[in-house]
């Protein structure tokens, strides 16, 4: 271990995967203090990379990555951690010195039980325990614990006033809970204050302006924030309330209380939460769920049953 001079991990995209990698770079850096540890990541998520106290250089791709493949190749890596598993991935490490390592990702088991309902998880592994299991292949008694870990970010108070944080959208429209329900979250709790979050996205943009025309007691910074000035407002925050998405990951790590809607999604995937106080809403009475690993435009069954039946009360 002392000779271990450069350690290279990968993983591109996107939000909550990088995030859930976090406890493994933590972890990596208990193992080898002294090493340098490299992380590749796509350019829009650089900002959020620079949350982790644990990596010591940043290599950006953008559009073009033979030029990212250029620079790795000149490095003498001593290992390489593969948390992306991809075309893109395999192709940067092509020829690359260092010892390779790439996580499980389960993908046939994953198709089984959304294709034909055939559960062959006999253990539900949590992705960034999947990212941390790469490590065994290289040092001994590894703590798979979820940590909470000191993110690098400016933790000082935006607001003077107590809040709830609110992000009602995700990438996907099965795996967003409907804008009307939460209207009637915050509707019923006025006396709260709901900042809302989101994405540059237009399916952000909409939903966010929807709940911020129609409910008095909210503060609109959909896109007007990046990814340093989110964790500020998830740390500072009384509790979160989200969708399965990267902003549920990063709460957690941040040892926030979480309420979160589960759609067409499962835990079998690895995404689900790791914290007990986390509160999960989902339907687990429809069998058409999950119909996909990552969300649909649209509702297979066009009922949208896993989310416009679930039963919640949040306070």
């Amino acid at each position: 271990m002392k000779n271990v001079k450069n350690i290279l991990v990968i993983r591109l995209s996107s939000f909550g995967d990088i995030v859930l990698t976090f406890p493994f770079l933590k972890l990596l850096k208990d193992y080898f203090p002294n090493a340098n540890i490299y992380f590749i990541t796509k350019n829009i998520y650089k900002n959020l990379v620079e949350l982790s106290p644990h990596i010591d250089k940043i290599i950006a791709v953008d559009n073009d990555i033979k030029i990212t493949k250029k620079l790795i190749k000149k490095i003498k890596f001593n290992y390489i951690f593969d948390l992306q598993k991809n075309f893109r991935s395999y192709y940067l490490t092509l020829f690359t010195r260092g010892k390779k390592y790439r996580y499980k990702k389960e993908n046939f088991k994953k198709f089984l039980l959304i294709r034909f309902k055939i559960n062959l998880f006999k253990e539900i592994v949590p992705v960034y325990r999947k990212y941390i299991n790469t490590l065994s292949n290289v040092v001994d008694n590894i703590d798979l614990l979820f940590p909470k870990i000191d993110l690098i970010f400016n933790k000082n108070p935006r607001f003077e006033f107590n809040y709830i944080l609110l992000s009602p959208s995700s990438k996907h429209f099965t795996k967003i809970y409907p804008a009307e329900y939460f209207s009637d979250i915050i509707s019923k709790n006025k006396g709260n204050k709901y900042i809302l979050i989101g994405d540059n996205s237009e399916q952000d943009r909409n939903i966010c302006e929807m709940l911020s025309d129609n409910c008095e007691n909210t503060i609109n910074l959909c896109s007007k924030t990046n990814f340093g000035e989110l964790a500020n407002l998830i740390f500072n925050a009384d509790y979160v309330i989200c969708n399965d998405s990267g902003v549920l990951h990063l709460a957690e790590l941040l040892g926030k209380k979480v309420y979160v809607f589960f759609g067409s999604t499962v835990k079998e995937f690895g995404f689900y939460p790791q914290l007990s106080s986390t509160v999960i809403f989902e339907n687990n009475n429809i069998r058409c769920r999950p119909c996909s690993r990552f969300g649909k435009e649209k509702c297979p069954k066009k009922h949208f049953k896993c989310m416009r039946e679930i039963q919640q009360n949040i306070l």
